[in-house]
């Protein structure tokens, strides 16, 4: 079972990569520290229960560079979410150095033929204890590799810990609550990090008894397992960021930049417009920024009208109005309640129709107008505009001039 858990994590952090590597890219540290946590927990599996010695040959030592990882990649997905900003700067290759210290030592085993790795590993089957004086790290002792690796896992842990922690303390300085958004990171953020520090704080342990006692066996070792544990935390974390993506949207960065670059692209573009497309509102009135990004991106679109491109995307507002894409698909889902491509459909058509109102019939088409709304050919205009309005555009033309019709009518009718 233990086994399966791992695997099922590993599948789970992969699918969360690809899902949602265009929301937003710090997702691809959690995936990767989401699979070096499982593919250790399978090498320690595999040194307590194999019984062949193929599979575990290519989880004993050879991945070791890569587990040494785990809390520098946790220490990058929590900055990089507390900061809302993926960056790795050059200064941060230092973090890399227990990697490459452990690959240096690690290379002449890495070397060796895969006959010897096959004998390294019936070595642990049939004789664990003889197993410890196996030296696979020419820098260092076994167990000198093993107890670093975990010492720096907790450290960065806790390190984790503390830079939320500041971060908390400094977030409660402005006027206000914090947002459900932003609570739900924090908590997040903080699961994480303790997950990480356990895993760090058992294997330490773990490592420490059965070198301080030369007796031990696989048996004992096997009593102080909590493989069940860690392989339904790592199930249960990547399940729960599928089931709540909002975790990946990060948390909403409060900064001027934003609201004057949105000043400067409106005082570079003409005034409103004389159409006001729909309005959407979220259910609740709050200070969250969330709820003022919201409300700054639907007059944004009322007054610019970007999506009269053809070509616009969620990905070009997010440029023009400089925010973090995760921030728009956060407001669209849980602010104005709709999706984008809805949004964009919606303000196409309402535009179309004013300029269907505005135009001569008999010198332009419907599609002609479609063309300059942002429509890209004669099916798909004709499709949104009667998903939209209910109706085809000539019907529309029609029941507009009916009403302008019965509103003269009444009009000569009371005088």
């Amino acid at each position: 079972m233990p086994l399966n858990l791992s695997l099922l994590s590993i599948v789970l952090a992969l699918v969360l990569l690809a899902f949602n590597w265009k929301v937003n890219r710090n997702a691809l540290y959690l995936s990767v520290l989401m699979i070096l946590i499982a593919t250790g927990q399978i090498s320690h599996y595999l040194i307590l229960h194999a019984t062949e010695p193929f599979w575990l040959s290519f989880f004993v030592n050879i991945p070791g560079p890569l587990w040494s990882m785990i809390g520098p990649c946790l220490y990058f997905y929590v900055r990089s979410v507390l900061t809302d900003r993926l960056v790795f700067r050059k200064t941060d290759w230092l973090h890399t150095l227990p990697f490459w210290v452990n690959l240096v030592g690690t290379f002449p085993y890495l070397m060796t033929p895969f006959s010897y790795k096959i004998e390294m590993a019936n070595m642990f089957i049939h004789n664990m204890a003889a197993a410890k004086n196996i030296r696979f790290n020419w820098l260092m002792g076994n167990e000198a590799v093993l107890l670093s690796r975990f010492a720096v896992q907790i450290g960065y842990a806790l390190a984790c810990l503390w830079m939320i922690a500041v971060f908390q303390r400094m977030r409660r300085q402005p006027p206000g609550k914090a947002s459900p958004q932003d609570r739900m990171i924090l908590h997040w953020l903080v699961a994480v990090s303790v997950f990480v520090l356990l895993v760090g704080i058992y294997h330490f342990v773990g490592v420490y008894l059965y070198y301080s006692d030369p007796s031990m066996n696989r048996n004992i070792v096997n009593i102080y397992s909590g493989l069940y544990f860690f392989g339904v935390g790592l199930t249960f974390l990547p399940s729960l960021v599928l089931v709540y993506p909002e975790i990946l949207y990060g948390i909403p960065r409060r900064r001027e930049a934003t609201q004057a670059s949105m000043s400067q692209v409106a005082a570079e573009h003409t005034g409103p417009s004389e159409h006001a497309a729909p309005t959407y509102t979220a259910a609740e009135e709050s200070s969250d920024s969330m709820q003022k990004l919201g409300q700054n991106v639907i007059s944004f679109l009322e007054r610019e009208k970007p999506y009269l491109n053809k070509d616009f995307t969620i990905e070009d507002l997010a440029d023009m109005i400089g925010v973090p894409r995760h921030h728009l698909y956060y407001c669209f889902k849980n602010v104005l309640k709709t999706r984008f491509v809805t949004l964009r459909a919606e303000l196409r058509v309402r535009e179309a129709q004013r300029r269907i109102l505005m135009a001569d019939l008999e010198q332009t088409t419907f599609y002609a107008i479609g063309l300059t709304c942002g429509f890209s050919s004669h099916t798909g205009f004709f499709r949104t505009f009667r998903e939209v309005a209910g109706c085809s555009p000539g019907e529309f033309v029609e029941r507009s001039r009916g009403r302008k019709g019965t509103s003269v009518g009444s009009e000569g009718a009371s005088d």
